[in-house]
């Protein structure tokens, strides 16, 4: 008899399969255009997504209603399909997996303001530009993960697996420095400024010292999860060491601080109340082994809804506090307000406009980004009141996680891209 946790739900399997005819279909259009052969599926494919990529890496062009909703359904149906997979793999479907991936938002946005500063050389340039940053992103992300995980996996016991670990994150982290340090000292912007690179170098030496200096953070993770969280902790740093040398270069009255104490500062602050609120009810459902939402092996919602007993009444009870204290609530929510916050500053207080077209509908309503950010907040509470009325079943706690880790990166992935424009004043 095969495992439950082997089972493929039907919707896994289809959402796989309308990415693999999706897949196909694209890369059939870009085949088709590059051997000259004239098709309707090449004009849709180049005007609908390559085009505005392409364009966007020089300011010319941006989103439309075609490709925001693509990207929309494909993000969704990914993270179905990625959900199966990681079950099978025996992937850790426990929040524990979202804080180690969560420093791989950081590294997308990043790596797009060092893009939007022109620092990246020609040949980089346009793959820092969304959405193609994030597939760069999810390279990595698979690149460590898929290190970790040979690491869990083999019993040669010659090397520890921390030194493993250790080992394969700075050699990763290095890659990323050199890789991106070649790109960054040969981009006609550092090159024609005469822009000094120190600042780039000594993150990218911290960055590649991260198993180090963060080894006692590293101990709460697996080693799958350590590999990953150190990869794009070191990273972030690479990325942000570039953005150092730039605003080391800059004219002072060009870089404007304070949205980033207010953008990311107000977050925090929400965050941590958040986590306040539920953590002594998230601590006690946790010393019975229950994660709020998460329904015990072989029960489904409906033999969880029908169920009477002390302990549906306990989790009922604290089920809304506790889901407050749980990652892939509270960091979805802080990004949704990061998002509206840097929007609301960057277009009411600074010179810019929004790309997104739904978005910037939003905006026009009432002629303020303002409203952006009110709606933003009242999405940030949608999260939390559907967390803390889903069931999953014991086999969907990577959908539940990836549901989780999809809300966090459309909201703060671009959040701190804005925010990180506006710093340096690009």
């Amino acid at each position: 008899m095969m495992n439950h946790l082997e089972e493929w739900y039907d919707y896994e399997q289809m959402a796989i399969k309308a990415l693999t005819v999706i897949m196909t279909l694209f890369f059939a259009g870009i085949a088709l255009h590059e051997f000259d052969i004239g098709n309707p599926l090449s004009d849709f494919v180049y005007q609908y997504y390559l085009n505005p990529i392409i364009g966007e890496s020089t300011g010319d062009s941006g989103y439309n209603m075609v490709n925001t909703m693509t990207y929309g359904i494909v993000l969704a149906m990914f993270a179905v399909a990625l959900s199966g997979w990681l079950r099978h793999l025996g992937i850790d479907g426990s929040d524990m997996t979202l804080l180690a991936l969560l420093p791989f938002v950081l590294w997308a946005a990043l790596g797009e303001v060092v893009e939007d500063a022109q620092m990246f050389g020609e040949v980089l340039s346009a793959w820092f530009v969304s959405p193609g940053v994030h597939f760069q992103t999810a390279g990595w992300v698979v690149l460590s993960g898929a290190a970790g995980y040979s690491i869990i996996n083999n019993n040669d016991n010659s090397i520890s697996k921390y030194d493993r670990v250790n080992t394969i994150s700075t050699v990763l982290i290095s890659s990323q420095f050199l890789i991106y340090g070649i790109s960054i000292s040969g981009s006609n912007t550092v090159e024609s400024n005469q822009i000094d690179l120190t600042l780039f170098a000594i993150f990218g030496i911290l960055g590649a010292l991260t198993p180090i200096w963060l080894k006692d953070i590293g101990e709460f993770f697996d080693d799958l999860q350590r590999t990953v969280y150190f990869t794009g902790v070191g990273g972030s740093l690479v990325l942000f060491g570039g953005l150092a040398s730039y605003m080391s270069w800059a004219p002072s009255d060009q870089l404007n601080f304070w949205p980033v104490v207010v953008v990311i500062g107000l977050p925090i602050v929400v965050a941590y109340f958040m986590i306040q609120q539920g953590r002594e009810s998230s601590m006690k459902l946790a010393s019975l082994g229950i994660v709020a939402g998460v329904l015990p092996p072989g029960m489904t919602e409906d033999d969880y809804l029908a169920s009477e007993s002390e302990e549906k009444d306990l989790i009922e009870s604290l089920r809304l506090k506790a889901t407050m204290a749980y990652p892939v609530a509270f960091l979805p929510v802080a990004g949704q307000l990061l998002d509206g916050l840097a929007t609301y500053i960057g277009i009411d207080f600074f010179p810019y406009s929004e790309k997104h077209v739904v978005s910037a509908a939003v905006i026009d309503l009432f002629d303020t980004a303002a409203t952006f950010a009110v709606l933003k907040l009242i999405i940030g509470g949608i999260i939390l009141w559907f967390y803390s009325l889903a069931n999953f079943e014991h086999r969907q706690q990577h959908l539940r996680l990836l549901i989780g880790l999809a809300l966090m990166v459309v909201g703060m992935a671009p959040g701190l891209r804005d925010v990180g424009r506006l710093m340096l004043g690009v």
